[in-house]
């Protein structure tokens, strides 16, 4: 089997291009705005090329100049959520810049030509609008189609494919191949968190485990936040239960996962089980400081899961890993 080549647009750490090396793919080239982010990304992608840039000022023709005689069978990325975030729905700006970079995405598409893209991002972008008051997925998958792809996106759960975590994530694939669009349907059966995730008590420092003082005044807060129906509470991980959604904001808190072991021994999770929980290879090294680690692992994209939507690309119907069938799965075909 022939090597496929991808470049992963607003790369991040390097979640999504993990999965797809671990599917058999060949990673060519990242790009990401953040060095911090990038640096990481060059660390554990060492055979790719890595440039930091705004993609707004990349062109096709310097991606093809980069890559030489190289052909790109696939462009994957993840555009910046924050415009779209479910969590900031009442400070939506449809004028945010950001809102603009899945068309970004879909240009360098358009210049470099792939048989299949693939682009996650959060809910949200479901219902996300533009200045125009169009819906940013509906000019997506309009603008791919006027570009000559066929696409179709669906509404995946991470927890599906062996990453111990309640993570839901819109995902699109297009493609200009005369060949069906396959999504992974995943287990019946959700990956839990296990003794084997989290650490012990007595190996955690001391500086993860709240003080009472904090831990009064997140019990004020949640009181406060319940009546004006605003922002996170905080919740409680269980072993045995999917872990709640890991976001790039838990440095600040951690009040969206905690560790409880009783009403007065409460902790946030470390780096190592934030990067657990969210599906990446043990080996796999995230550079920078405290609260810029845990912000790259949570924005980027489990690794399992990217995987298993990688193996089915070039899948056929009949063998096609787990291939969906679920009329639950939100579907649009452009």
């Amino acid at each position: 089997m022939v090597v496929k080549n991808v470049i992963d647009l607003f790369c991040g750490a390097g979640g999504m291009s993990a999965g797809f090396r671990k599917a058999g793919f060949r990673i060519l080239l990242g790009i990401d705005i953040n060095p911090a982010y990038l640096a990481t990304f060059a660390t554990n992608h060492p055979e790719a090329k890595a440039v930091c840039e705004d993609i707004v000022g990349v062109s096709g023709t310097e991606i093809k100049k980069l890559l030489g005689e190289k052909k790109v069978h696939v462009v994957i990325g993840g555009p910046p959520c924050q415009g779209f975030s479910i969590a900031r729905a009442r400070k939506r700006n449809p004028k945010d810049p950001r809102n603009n970079m899945p068309q970004e995405f879909l240009r360098i598409v358009a210049k470099i030509r792939p048989e299949w893209f693939v682009c996650e991002n959060v809910v949200g972008i479901l219902s996300a609008k533009l200045s125009d008051g169009t819906l940013v997925k509906d000019k997506f998958i309009n603008t791919a189609r006027k570009i000559g792809y066929k696409s179709e996106y669906r509404v995946l759960d991470a927890s599906n494919f062996g990453v111990p975590q309640a993570r839901r994530r819109v995902v699109f694939i297009g493609t200009r191949l005369n060949k069906p669009i396959i999504f992974p349907s995943g287990n019946n059966i959700r990956a839990v968190i296990s003794s084997k995730i989290l650490l012990k008590k007595q190996l955690i420092d001391q500086k993860y485990f709240f003080s009472r003082k904090l831990i009064k005044g997140f019990r004020r807060r949640e009181k406060e936040n319940r009546k004006r129906g605003l922002g996170f509470r905080w919740q409680f991980i269980k072993v045995g239960s999917p872990s709640y959604t890991i976001p790039a904001r838990y440095y600040k808190d951690g009040a969206n996962a905690l560790v409880r072991y009783n009403d007065k021994s409460i902790r946030r999770l470390t780096e190592i089980e934030c990067a657990r929980i969210q599906g990446f290879p043990k080996d796999y090294i995230f550079l920078g400081s405290k609260r810029g680690v845990y912000q790259k692992i949570g924005n980027a994209v489990p690794p399992p899961l990217a995987a298993a939507i990688a193996k089915n690309l070039y899948a056929t119907p009949r063998n096609a890993t787990n291939a969906s069938k679920s009329l639950q799965a939100l579907r649009v075909s452009g």
